[in-house]
């Protein structure tokens, strides 16, 4: 069963190397499994995008906070792990 996730923010920076891969693998689970929540992309390249980042405790990138818990990019470059924080156990 999919959990009611109520806020996913994913941390990106233009200069990150596995940050496409990353996004690409969040979205293509979230398809996969027909999660329909809109993902708040943040540019740590921006001011406002470290800004939120710092707020947040996001030390490097890529990184997606889902609901409040922080993941990193052991995570996100792993499909089978992405794809236990859409469901509920």
């Amino acid at each position: 069963m999919k959990k009611a996730i109520m806020k996913i923010i994913f941390f990106k920076s233009k200069d990150c190397p596995q940050c496409p891969r990353a996004q690409a693998n969040v979205e293509e689970v979230m398809a996969d499994l027909e999660v329909k929540h809109p993902i708040d992309y943040v540019d740590i390249s921006t001011t406002e995008g470290r800004i939120e980042a710092l707020n947040n405790m996001v030390m490097s990138t890529p990184s997606i906070i889902i609901d409040d818990e922080l993941y990193g990019k052991d995570v996100l470059l792993d499909k089978g792990r992405l794809k236990e924080l859409f469901i509920k156990e």
